[in-house]
């Protein structure tokens, strides 16, 4: 569900190419490898409509970031699978959003997706509510990234704030963060 819900994100377009088959079989292969260790390591939230899986956010806990690599042959086979090029150019996108990760305590939201029929649905707000209310109630500021600007409204509306932008493989890519909840005047009384 994930491969599909991400297979035409700019981000996946610029990294992979413009072949719909060929980004969505590379998505596959990679959540292979990642969604284990972030089940692991971090939490992963599904929603399901009529026993289907529609939904799935992945978060890491404070202190929780960055999560563990998967397993060296794992990475390997993926990266042959998904040939050296694509793996190289993945590998360039995460040197680049780690050195722009904040350091510190901090929810952060690694992954948000939506089947792409169920997309307008509300899936995607209430998964990140349900996330958020742990997070409020941790009293955590929380970051994320997003290469998708149509998703800028959602996370604006949930509180968080763009940070920067930055620039990969030609595609600007969002940094956002969210105050904590007593911070931002959010807190109950």
């Amino acid at each position: 569900m994930l491969a599909r819900a991400f297979r035409d994100n700019p981000l996946n377009r610029a990294v992979i190419g413009e072949r719909p088959e060929r980004r969505l079989r590379c998505n596959q292969l990679g959540m292979a490898v990642h969604l284990p260790v972030a089940h692991r390591h971090g939490e992963v939230r599904a929603a399901w409509r009529e026993r289907r899986l529609v939904g799935v956010l992945v978060s890491v806990p404070s202190f929780g970031w960055p999560l563990p690599a998967p397993a060296f042959g794992a990475r390997l086979r993926v990266a042959f699978r998904q040939g050296l090029g694509v793996a190289s150019r993945w590998a360039e996108v995460s040197d680049a959003l780690t050195a722009h990760h904040p350091l510190g305590a901090h929810a952060y939201l690694a992954t948000l997706g939506v089947s792409p029929a169920a997309q307008g649905q509300g899936i995607g707000r209430a998964l990140l509510a349900a996330w958020l209310g742990e997070v409020d109630a941790a009293n955590q500021w929380a970051w994320l990234e997003t290469d998708r600007e149509q998703c800028l409204p959602l996370y604006e509306s949930a509180g968080f704030q763009i940070q920067g932008e930055m620039g990969l493989h030609g595609v600007p890519v969002y940094l956002m963060e969210r105050k904590p909840a007593a911070e931002a005047g959010c807190a109950e009384t």
